[in-house]
Order: C-alpha cells, then structure tokens, then sequence
C-alpha cells in the first residue's frame, strides 16, 4: 500500500512500529520495512479532526493521542488506528480567560507527554489541557506555563527534574504534576524542537533553530544544560534549523539533524561535544527522527520521504512507498506572457491559463520536464527557455522544450537564482555567498563575499546594482560592475524572496510578513503581515493590493496601503511556495502552489466580485518518481 498523502511526524513505539502522521489528519503504522500494516480512517466532512495535519502526537498504554494544528485533540487506538475521541478545539478551553470573540489560533508545535495517566498538551487556545489518558476526560484546563508561547517538548526522563521548551527558545525546569517551573533559561531565540535527558554524562541536550547574540541566524546547534539549568556546552553545526536530536540505544551516540539536510552522529562515549560524522545526500530538509528497537534510524524529510538506515547512517534499508511532488516558483515566460513556469520537485512545467466553455478560467499543462538535478528551488524565465537553481546546489539553463544547455554546480547549499534586467547574467545565493554567471555560457562572472551568513535572497535593479539579502537579514547593495558594497541596512529579519519595484524600493519576504524596502536608505515603507503565523514564502503586489502565503498554510489578501488584511484563506492543501498573478480577461487571476504539487486558481476582486479572493479550481501536477 502506497502513502497518498505527506506524512509530517513519525514516532517511534516499542513493539509496534513507526507511527507516521500526514498533512490530512491520518495516521499510519508502518513495520520495519516501512510498509504500511493499517491507516487509520480517511477523514470525513463529520470529523472536526480531519483536514489539519497532526504534528502533535505521542503514544502511551493502548492509545495515540495528537492534537492538529488547530487545536483539535485527539485518541486512536493502538491496536486498530481506530478514530475513538475528538474534542473539538473550539470548546476545549477555559473561555473565561479568553478574549471576546477569540478562535483558535492555528500552529505547529509538538508538545505533548503523558505523566501518570494524564495527557499534558496546548489546546487551540495555548492554555494547558490536562485530560484522563484513559477516559480522555477534560480534567481541567490550566494557564501555560510559557505564557501565550507553544510548548514545543516534554522530557521526564531525570530522576528529580521534569523539563519542557518552548517555540520562543526558553527551557523550563520543574515540576509537571504541579505545572510549578521556577528556573527558565533562554537557551535560543526560536524553536527549542527536543530536550532530552542523557543519562552518561547527567545532562539535558537541547535543539536550536536560530542560534544567540552574533551567530543568530548564522549558525545554531545544540548545547547541553546542567539540572540548574546552567548551559555546560555548545556545538554549532549547522546553518539552519536544528528539528531534532536522539539517543542511539546505549546513548553513546546522539543523532542531531534539520533544515541543512545533514544527519550529524556525535561522540557521546565522552563529556566533550563532538561529531563523529556526516550523513548527507537526503532529498531534502531533515524533519524528523526516530530510533528503531534494533538501533536502526528513521528518517524523515519535509517532501515526505521516510527512510530506515543502518545504525552509522551509511546505507538505506527501507524507503516508505511515496511518491512526492511540490510547486515551488511559478514565473511568465519572457516569449509569451500566456505561458508559465512552474518549478517542481522533478523539473520544470509548463503551464497556461486558458478559458473554459463557461468563460471561467483553467489551468492547462502543456509539458512537463524532469531534469535528475534534484528539486528546483526557483526558475528564472530567460529568452527561448529558463534558468532554475536546484536544492542539490545545480544552476542550470533549459530551452522550452526541456533541453538542459549547460549546469554549473555550486559549492554550498543553494537558495535562489535571480535574472538581470537585460537576461544578460544570473545571481546564485548560496551558503557561501554569491555566484555570479554569465546567463549564456553559466561561467562564473563574479563572486559576492556575505561574510559567516548565509545569502538566502538576491536580485538586481533595474539600473544593474545587486542586492544580497543574508539568513541575518542583513540587505547589501553592490555595484553593477564589481564588489564595491553601495548601501547596506541591517533588517534583523531573515528573508525568503526578494525582487525590485522600481528603481528605489525592494519587496522581501520571510520573518514578520512582507516588506516594502527603500533600497536608498532601508526604511521599511509598508509592511503587510496581519493574522499570519508563520514566516512568509512569497507575495504578490497588484494593483491596490498584496497577497501573500505563508509556512502556516495560509493565503492572505491585504489592502496595499493601508495594510489591512481584506482576506485569509486556510484550507490549502498543505504548504504553499509559489504564487504568482497571471493576467486573464479585463483583469487578473491568482494561482498558488505548493506542497502535494497542487496549484489553486482563485479569481480577484473586481467586476461583479467582491470577494477578495475566490477560489475556482486545483490542478494537480503529477507525482513522479524523483531523484532520491
């Protein structure tokens, strides 16, 4: 049986399986080969806990218990994946300390642990829900401990001291039975994704995602704290988040692994934090982590891919039958504005928005071109074809029909590729900096230094300048013609996209929504982020407004100059990467894409609409086999 859906956790548990959980609210149990022995039921338009993804779940007795994303709770049995209880987030709450009006409030965090017979999880409201493992009762519903912040992960392994983190990187100490934690440490400025006991050296080690003081941004790992909560150590090892760290069974090694798409296996034979070694060559970001009874290791990475690997991380056991597929970036072609290119997981599709019989709009597939360079981050629209950078770090060139002129590989880890205004030169942002190719012949023109952060967004003017945006959210522009720094301006915000309007303003998204940029003297001029719970991927401005998606799964619509939002949307079938506005008719359409290889046309305002945003039909691209 094949996995239809993307799975977002998986959990380990002894004499039973792996537990994998998907983007619909499913739940799997897969054997030690990673085949499929039951799947819980698909879900209904009369089960509140379908359509949200479960990244909450722990296993405990005969029962799972997750929370979705929304704040819905819920039990399955063990033994059958039978759908028992669903407590609806709306109602589970202490509404006396809520606002007036006040809804869920969707996020994904991972806290949850059972204590002595009671579930310890957030509710949709981030209060603390304590319920009867067995009854799944309502015990009651306490004030969180970190505040209005997720709790992100519950380790009681110490013999005295119980441990919980948080999203906003605190680390707390005390005691769970009576929610009492005096000692708090600020331990990163983000995600705090695992903490867990090690018993060899009588230490707490701990995941970061942003790093602290001047590597924030620059470079994160792990650290380990003493049972005061004094810090004893730290490691950086990596440039992006950190999602989890484990145990090998006689906690000599510690597996630690996220957003760089390495698996680092550490020493902890002794009390010194090193690595012994590097596994690299997954797919795509590292997501989760579980270790196998036997000492095998499970992998998980964001495009769904599960993998069982040795012990040392050197060789695939199993592969979880799946099949994925996500849209990246969608552009206009340069020839035909009526044609578009759609970055995905295999290659590159062409695409077109034609009317239907009914005058409605429709999105065709003309062709679509793998290429066996791993996932296209972004595509760049170039005469006769593209240019489009790939995660396993290719820039590469194709005319229309699919045909690859030349690839150059880069020396780190890639994150865009931006086109000249002439299409005369392509600026690659990487790990290490910025490569600068000749558009025609992909030699290397020039190279940009951006110091220990990584580039992660770059574009040009329309006057030729280049304009690096670095993971510290530090904004450089260079002249046309050398690497003489013109401007910078420190954001504090790291980017995601970043592409000129006009002459004097930049558009960046990432951290704290969309910004409208003085590319003169940095002052931010508009910044639209209401309502949004997560980094923003990408935007579009049209007219009179902004639209905008976002890692939460939302698309939102925002008047442009007031900066109101006008309209969210927060059904989307997973993820979204791409959006772009495609001329049709009198006006425009909106298309979004994403993960699952869904695109969502969605009509404007405008006309007889009044809607902001109006949803027409999904495409789905095909799922293909990909490059592992």
């Amino acid at each position: 049986m094949e996995l239809t859906d993307r799975v977002v956790r998986i959990v380990h548990v002894p004499g039973a399986g792996l537990l994998a959980a998907d983007v619909t609210g499913r739940i799997h149990l897969l054997d030690e080969n990673l085949r499929v022995v039951r799947s819980s039921a698909a879900p209904t338009g009369t089960v509140a806990a379908g359509h949200a993804p479960v990244y909450t779940l722990t296993a405990a007795g005969d029962w799972v218990v997750g929370r979705d994303k929304r704040g819905t709770l819920l039990r399955w049995r063990l033994d059958t994946l039978d759908l028992v209880d669903v407590l609806d987030a709306d109602r589970t709450a202490n509404r006396a300390e809520l606002l007036e009006g006040e809804e869920p409030s969707p996020v994904m965090s991972r806290g949850i642990t059972v204590h002595r017979g009671k579930v310890y999880v957030n509710n949709g409201y981030r209060q603390l829900a304590v319920l009867d493992l067995e009854t799944f009762a309502v015990e009651r519903i306490e004030p969180n401990f970190a505040a209005h912040v997720p709790l992100e992960w519950f380790c009681q392994d110490h013999p005295e001291t119980d441990v919980a983190s948080d999203k906003a990187g605190r680390v707390f100490l005390g005691d769970l039975e009576s929610l009492d934690f005096p000692t708090v440490i600020q331990a990163d400025g983000g995600n705090i994704h695992r903490i867990l006991y090690d018993p060899l050296h009588h230490r707490f080690w701990a995941t970061q995602d942003d790093g602290v003081d001047e590597d924030n941004n620059i470079a994160n790992g792990v650290l380990t704290l003493d049972a005061h909560g004094t810090i004893t150590g730290r490691l950086l090892l990596a440039r992006d988040d950190v999602e989890f760290l484990a145990f090998s069974p006689d906690h000599r090694t510690v597996y630690v692994g996220g957003f760089d798409g390495v698996l680092h296996l550490l020493d902890n034979s002794t009390p010194e934090l090193r690595v012994a070694s590097t596994i690299t060559g997954f797919s795509h970001q590292l997501t989760d982590f579980a270790v196998a009874d036997d000492g095998t290791i499970l992998t998980l990475t964001q495009d769904g891919d599960i993998r069982r690997l040795t012990a040392d991380g050197t060789r695939t056991l199993a592969r979880a039958p799946f099949r994925r597929q996500c849209v990246w970036d969608i552009r206009p072609s340069v020839d035909d504005p009526a044609e578009l290119y759609a970055a995905t997981d295999d290659g590159v599709a062409v695409l077109c928005v034609v009317a239907d019989g009914l005058g409605e709009p429709r999105l065709d597939l003309l062709a679509h071109h793998p290429h066996g360079m791993g996932f296209t981050r972004r595509v760049v629209p170039l005469p006769g074809g593209w240019a489009g950078v790939t995660r396993d770090r290719w820039v590469f060139r194709a005319d229309r029909d699919g045909t690859v002129r030349w690839r150059r590989r880069l020396g780190a880890l890639a994150h865009t590729v931006a086109g000249s205004p002439g299409h005369a030169r392509l600026l690659a942002c990487h790990n290490d900096g910025v490569d600068e190719l000749d558009a025609v012949t992909g030699e290397t023109v020039a190279r940009l230094d951006t110091g220990r952060a990584s580039a992660w967004a770059g574009c040009y003017l329309p006057t030729g300048e280049r304009v690096v945006a670095s993971s510290a959210g530090l904004v450089s522009v260079y002249a046309a013609e050398d690497a003489e720094v013109l401007r910078e301006f420190d954001t504090a915000e790291y980017p995601k996209r970043m592409w000129a309007d006009g002459p004097d303003h930049l558009i960046i998204t990432g951290e704290n929504g969309v910004k409208r940029l003085s590319a003169t003297d940095g002052r931010v001029a508009h910044r639209w982020t209401e309502l949004l719970d997560n980094t923003v991927e990408n935007g579009v401005l049209l007219d009179d407004a902004v639209y905008a998606v976002s890692y939460g799964a939302q698309l939102a619509a925002y008047d442009r100059e007031s900066t109101d939002i006008t309209a969210l949307v927060e059904d989307l079938p997973d993820f979204a990467k791409a959006l772009a506005a495609v001329p049709f008719g009198d006006g425009h359409v909106l298309l979004a894409g994403g993960r699952g290889g869904w695109i969502r046309l969605l009509h404007l305002a405008g006309g007889d609409r009044k809607a902001p945003l109006t949803r027409v039909r999904d495409l789905l691209l095909p799922r293909q086999e990909t490059t592992p």
